[in-house]
């Protein structure tokens, strides 16, 4: 071997070299950004399965509260019927005397009366139901003053899941 030979020799030793410096130094590169993904994704999965807990337990808590509802309308309703046939009953008593006194029929439509101011809380209680905005905004002012989720939820008489996602999805 010459000396121009092993100069050639030694260079393209010494360039392989670099390349396989290059090489793996990509490759190091390559195994980072694959893991960063990959925690990524670990972390997209924990926050999915968050949310679906959350949803659930919120679901679970409003078909509690739709029960409880129901429940309390049907028992408004029994005690309306009763009243509704005691005052029936209290009108044919009334006619069966045929005492035409003026006084007594003003007592039967006086009586009435309070029957159809019962029927009022009802329709008001289904329209606080169906409007959520005011609900939003109590939530938002409370959050304001430095309340915590357990007061705010205490406070508006709301499940803590309810609140935290009024204030997740603000």
């Amino acid at each position: 071997m010459t000396g121009g030979d092993e100069k050639v020799t030694g260079t393209l030793i010494f360039i392989l070299f670099l390349i396989n410096v290059l090489l793996a130094f990509a490759l190091l590169l390559l195994y980072m950004r694959q893991n960063k993904l990959m925690g990524i994704e670990k972390r997209q999965q924990l926050v999915l399965k968050e949310s679906e807990q959350v949803m659930a337990s919120l679901l679970e808590e409003i078909k509690d509260e739709n029960e409880k509802l129901l429940s309390r309308l049907m028992e408004s309703r029994e005690t309306e019927d009763k009243t509704t046939a005691a005052i029936a009953a209290n009108i044919i008593m009334e006619e069966k005397k045929l005492v035409p006194a003026t006084e007594e029929h003003q007592d039967v439509q006086e009586e009435a009366r309070p029957l159809e101011s019962k029927q009022d809380p009802l329709s008001d209680v289904s329209d606080d139901a169906t409007d959520p905005q005011p609900l939003r905004e109590q939530v938002k002012l409370l959050a304001e003053q430095g309340l915590t989720v357990t007061d705010i939820a205490r406070k508006l008489n709301k499940g803590k899941t309810e609140i935290e996602l009024l204030m997740k999805f603000r």
